[in-house]
């Protein structure tokens, strides 16, 4: 009956401006006697953003064909689901079940999967007044708002707008209908607040939820409170304003869904949200909602000249910033977008690390921040996460959790009965969820964050493992069995070992820093982690590369890099040596030859371990396998169940081929494939609190702008022979040998490097033409333009 849904992203240029006192041509270093100015952006953000709008040119009728919207807790998306009715979905990652886990009857996998996750709420529909025929829609990436028009056979035509405001907890949507589609109405459809992994298990819970409660008030506004039988509230308000105009019906309706707990106040706090809402100046209140998106996406900027992974990038930052907020909600495995589903709640093998992988190097601490937050304000829950007699000393979190306490039975070495074989033995997720936390404290030099998050929840989660290690006859501290995620259980597991030598390296530097800030600090820790650091057994390997742990090396298809986290994300396994080089290259090869098995994640994780090689072809072919993953509107699946991680890692991987930091150095186009001949990006952030811009044009480098936020020291490699460079006054430069560079600057001070090859007197990110024609998104799959 249809055409097929096609979605546009057209590439557009993005000029930026710079001016600079005169450069310095010697190569000794010179400091100018004024400030340089820094590169200005000129981005037309509105018209560059506009040409990657995904576009539907009929009505999606799919969750994963749908635009979707959100403002870090609340969600919607928009599809057809009759030919007289569209969907609107209500969403809120704060909805959770709360069964005391002391009540659990876990009785799947002996794990809190059933009890503890998200919930159903329901959704709005709005009922046409006659059948439709035909539909287009679009979602505006720079304004953050969907719109749409559909129509019927004899010519009537509703027009529809919505959004969730930015920093509000409501959803509006507008409609305005003629002629057969004047007299359309919304109408809320309540659902049961049911966990969706009970519903697909068959075993519901008990006991249940009470049914949802509907009321009208006296102000129009109308509600739909789920009372849960564990106490709390989840509660949706929503009011509709109907205007006529010239044969014309405009509606407009507001609605916000809340969650409290223990309290039942959910109510009552969405029906004042929609009462501020709806008597606020349309135009003023929408304005707020913009500018709130206006300020985050200039905070950095990517253009690599592919239109397809260009598209495909700022389609993620939209997701990002629309699936969580500063100190707010963890992206779990649905984001605001709850779907049937038997993964509603936080896993932390995988999926919350890598979804919040990428905002570090995006400069967009906002997105960053929740995962830190959460681990802190549940501390006291990680530690009743691990068996009652470790619990004086100890941290841990389970494979999965509920993201509003992160309450999950851990793993533990050697097993723990009753719960699942593997599950019972996966130990190493917070340690992995605490690099995560690592990653935003030197990225942001934040030592506030370092002292009073990062130092004591890492001191407990690697003194979990010192209950567990023993010392064999050959003097080494060995791992009784833990499980490689996806994999095997195994002793001496390499993912443990990894996230081990990571934590306890990373202690014992945190401790000596504190130790130079105060002569009188005093960790009597630090002999025991040096201790077990030394007698820590190394990682297994043989001729295949970096074993599974044991006597055990990788055999078959393996979806999880579970076994070469030194590579990526830790970076404690680097390229810098020729035999160390040697063993990620044979890792990273055997684990990719089997063929089979791999997921979208298995695509990205390895795009960012070719590019820690600097092999940037070889990231782009693995990046170009994520396309057959991808859902039309870039959301991802697996085995049928929504999952987030995947498509915004995606984003991440093509952030490390342009810039990495690690090991105290900027490293500058690193990976850039061949057919990326022209690549700029701007305030990518390194770690130490640096601001870098860059550009590269005809295939090579051409300039670099290092700014740094604090008082800090880097070194950097540009990825050319230094030509020219200009400092600000009291900044260093030290050109090495090797043609890199070290930097000594003071807070807010910069250096801008240029390459022999430049002509321009100054540098500036102008217009790249994209290759070849425009990419169309299609109905099923992403589809490359080649």
């Amino acid at each position: 009956m249809y055409p097929l849904i096609r979605l546009t992203c057209v590439l557009i240029g993005f000029p930026l401006a710079s001016h600079l006192l005169p450069l310095h041509t010697t190569n000794a270093q010179s400091v100018p006697s004024h400030p340089i100015a820094p590169a200005t952006d000129a981005v037309n953000w509105s018209e560059m953003l506009s040409r990657f709008n995904p576009r539907w040119d009929r009505m999606p009728t799919r969750w994963d064909e749908a635009p979707f919207l959100g403002n870090g807790e609340q969600g919607t998306q928009v599809y057809q689901t009759g030919s007289s009715t569209l969907h609107f979905g209500v969403g809120c990652s704060a909805a959770h079940d709360h069964h005391p886990p002391a009540k659990d009857d876990l009785n799947e996998k002996h794990v809190e999967v059933l009890n503890r996750g998200r919930h159903f709420i329901g959704h709005l529909e709005l009922h046409t007044s006659a059948p439709l025929t035909a539909g287009t829609s679009e979602l505006d990436l720079w304004n953050a708002e969907a719109t749409g028009t559909i129509r019927s056979a004899s010519g009537g035509q509703l027009k529809w707008r919505c959004l969730v405001h930015a920093d509000q907890p409501v959803i509006m949507i507008e409609t305005l209908g003629s002629g057969d589609l004047k007299d359309s109405v919304f109408d809320y459809l309540p659902a049961k607040a049911q966990s969706p992994r009970a519903v697909r298990s068959k075993q519901p819970r008990e006991p249940a939820n009470p049914a949802t409660v509907l009321a009208s008030n006296p102000d129009g506004v109308q509600t739909a409170i789920q009372n849960l039988a564990s106490g709390g509230q989840t509660a949706v308000a929503w009011k509709v304003v109907r205007s006529d105009q010239n044969a014309r019906t405009a509606q407009v309706i507001y609605l916000s869904v809340q969650h409290s707990f223990p309290e039942t106040t959910a109510a009552a706090s969405a029906a004042h949200a929609i009462a501020n809402a709806s008597i606020a100046p349309v135009d003023r209140w929408v304005g707020r909602h913009r500018g709130w998106w206006h300020h985050y996406y200039p905070l950095s900027f990517l253009s690599t000249g592919d239109p397809y992974w260009d598209a495909f990038y700022w389609i993620q930052q939209y997701k990002l910033a629309s699936a969580t907020r500063d100190h707010g909600w963890i992206i779990d495995n649905q984001g605001p977008w709850l779907q049937p589903t038997a993964w509603n709640a936080t896993w932390w093998n995988l999926n919350a690390q890598i979804s919040h992988a990428g905002p570090y190097q995006a400069n967009r601490r906002g997105q960053a921040s929740a995962l830190s937050h959460r681990l802190s304000t549940n501390r006291d829950n990680l530690a009743l996460n691990v068996d009652p007699k470790f619990r004086s000393d100890s941290y841990g979190l389970g494979r999965s959790s509920s993201g509003w306490d992160l309450v999950a039975h851990s793993g533990q070495p050697g097993g723990r009965p009753p719960i699942d074989p593997r599950i019972g033995h996966e130990t190493g997720n917070l340690l992995w969820a605490l690099h995560n936390v690592d990653l935003e404290v030197r990225y942001w030099h934040d030592e506030s964050l370092r002292d009073e998050v990062l130092y004591p929840l890492l001191v407990r989660a690697v003194n979990y493992y010192r209950h567990f290690l023993v010392e064999e006859n050959d003097g080494r501290l060995h791992l009784p069995a833990t499980h490689s995620p996806e994999y095997r259980t195994v002793a001496d597991c390499t993912y443990d070992l990894d996230l081990l030598h990571w934590g306890l390296n990373r202690l014992i530097e945190l401790a000596e820093e504190k130790r130079q800030m105060d002569a009188h600090f005093e960790e009597p820790l630090l002999p025991k982690w040096k201790e077990v650091q030394r007698k820590l057994t190394p990682v297994h390997t043989d001729e295949t590369g970096r074993m599974i742990g044991r006597k055990t090396a990788l055999t078959g298809g393996h979806r999880h890099w579970s076994h070469l986290l030194a590579v990526y994300p830790l970076r404690t396994l680097t390229p810098e040596t020729s035999a160390d080089r040697d063993l990620i290259e044979t890792s990273l090869k055997h684990w990719r030859s089997f063929g089979r098995s791999f997921a979208g994640y298995s695509s990205t994780s390895a795009a960012c371990m070719a590019a820690m090689l600097g092999n940037g072809n070889d990231a782009l072919d693995y990046l170009n396998g994520l396309k057959t993953y991808l859902r039309p509107n870039t959301m991802y699946s697996e085995a049928g169940n929504p999952v987030m991680e995947t498509p915004l890692h995606g984003a991440t991987a093509m952030q490390e081929m342009v810039m990495q930091s690690w090991g105290e150095t900027l490293r500058i186009f690193p990976a850039v494939p061949d057919i990326w001949t022209d690549v700029q990006f701007a305030r990518f952030r390194g770690e130490g609190g640096f601001l870098v811009s860059a550009r590269r044009s005809g295939g090579k480098n051409q300039w670099v702008e290092v700014f740094a936020e604090n008082q800090s020291v880097v070194n950097i490699d540009c990825g050319f022979d230094i030509h020219r460079y200009s400092a600000d006054a009291g900044a260093s430069v030290q050109i090495q040998p090797d043609g890199k560079a070290t930097l000594h600057l003071p807070a807010n001070h910069r250096v801008q490097f240029f390459a022999s090859t430049m002509t321009q007197s100054a540098p500036a990110i102008d217009a790249i033409p994209s290759r070849g024609q425009p990419h169309f998104f299609g109905l099923g799959r992403l589809k490359p333009t080649r």
